[in-house]
């Protein structure tokens, strides 16, 4: 089940099996010229049917939206082996409940994904990629909507890095960059684009000086070359493996309005020293979509599970109840599974948790699909 069933270019779609790697799908999608725009550090190895339950996002989400959002068609069983086939390649299709996007981040509790349709973009050819040191309380919020309002929605990705993460990174690579960060972190931008007209270099240039003259950001470098580009989104994807060999952290998949960020960091800053000031945080993340990994590292010497089941009861709940309070949510992008179900008992809007339990009554009343995940069936054991 991991065939690349058919890839139309006029349509920009590819038909592919649910058990396709996904860097499987982006290699079949370029070689027709197209961009399959889903990207995860993980795409080696994680296939499509598994990206769709997830509602996978990753680093282009600010240009491309999440999985859901490239998912033109579907094909799937359910438990009681009923065939969902609805394979099909259009943007426009009013013709009753848009089935398909049920299975989107339902984590196969409603049944299993087989066969996807995906929407395609125009390969990119040029980008521009800035490394921006940003200057200590830099309004992130604001910069973001310079940066995409100048550059024409150019902008692809938008990453943020606090300088502790970048130190973790660095220690974790074998020849890290020596680009630093600025006193409030930094943000790795990218432009793209698919016209060989366009003078990307420029235009990034021309909207990181206007940013310099607000005051917001310290420094900046533009790659100059592939191999410096790597090596700076080689940073951002090496954070997760700093923080390993480091002992581990505690990790919060923190979602809030984009323009609340900098409130979340304020406050959650201020919680975090209040607990315990002896504390040390890894903080970055797809800025550009509103997710924040606000990651509490675990003390050298000290037992991992122990240190994790202390702040998951205690500081991770104020971290959420600030999220919440802002609009936001305990999951931009980890899900819910069953380790989480009490957190969706306590921030789940009981209407929104009632209409899931109705949703998976339907797909799966027996319970057998990722049974314990999420929500149970209506008649079927507690709240969710």
């Amino acid at each position: 089940m991991d065939r690349i069933r058919e890839v139309d270019p006029v349509a920009m779609s590819i038909s592919v099996d649910a058990g396709a790697i996904l860097k499987n799908v982006q290699d079949a999608a370029a070689t027709a010229g197209l961009l399959l725009p889903l990207s995860l550090g993980a795409e080696g190895s994680c296939r499509i049917g598994g990206n769709i339950g997830t509602n996978a996002g990753g680093l282009s989400v600010v240009k491309y939206g999440m999985t859901r959002d490239l998912l033109l068609g579907i094909e799937a069983v359910l438990s009681d082996g009923t065939v969902v086939s609805d394979m099909r390649k259009l943007r426009k299709n009013n013709t009753g409940y848009d089935i398909k996007q049920c299975f989107v981040g339902s984590e196969g509790t409603l049944g299993i994904v087989t066969g996807a349709v995906l929407r395609l973009a125009p390969l990119p050819i040029r980008r521009a990629t800035g490394w921006l040191k940003l200057a200590m309380g830099a309004p992130l919020a604001e910069l973001l909507t310079l940066v995409r309002r100048e550059s024409t929605d150019l902008l692809t990705m938008f990453e943020f890095m606090t300088a502790r993460s970048i130190a973790l990174a660095s220690e974790a690579m074998t020849n890290p960059p020596s680009v630093g960060a600025g006193a409030g972190g930094t943000v790795l931008a990218e432009l793209t684009s698919s016209s060989r007209h366009l003078d990307l270099d420029g235009l990034m240039e021309a909207v990181l000086a206007e940013a310099i003259e607000s005051g917001w950001i310290e420094d900046a470098f533009l790659a100059q070359s592939g191999s410096q580009r790597s090596a700076m989104w080689e940073v951002r994807e090496t954070i997760p493996e700093g923080e390993k060999r480091r002992n581990g952290s505690v990790k919060h998949d923190i979602s809030v309005p984009l323009s609340s960020i900098q409130r979340f960091l304020d406050l959650a800053g201020s919680q975090v020293r209040s607990y315990d000031a002896d504390l040390e945080l890894s903080v970055y993340g797809h800025v550009g979509d509103g997710n924040l990994h606000y990651n509490v590292l675990v003390p050298p010497g000290v037992d991992r599970i122990e240190f994790t089941k202390r702040i998951e009861s205690g500081l991770s709940l104020q971290l959420y109840d600030t999220a919440a309070a802002l609009g936001g949510t305990f999951s931009a992008e980890h899900g819910v599974g069953r380790f989480k179900r009490h957190l969706l008992e306590r921030y789940g809007d009981v209407g929104r948790i009632a209409a899931m339990r109705r949703i998976k009554t339907a797909f799966d009343p027996a319970d057998i699909m990722n049974a314990g995940a999420m929500v149970r069936p209506l008649g079927n054991g507690s709240a969710s």
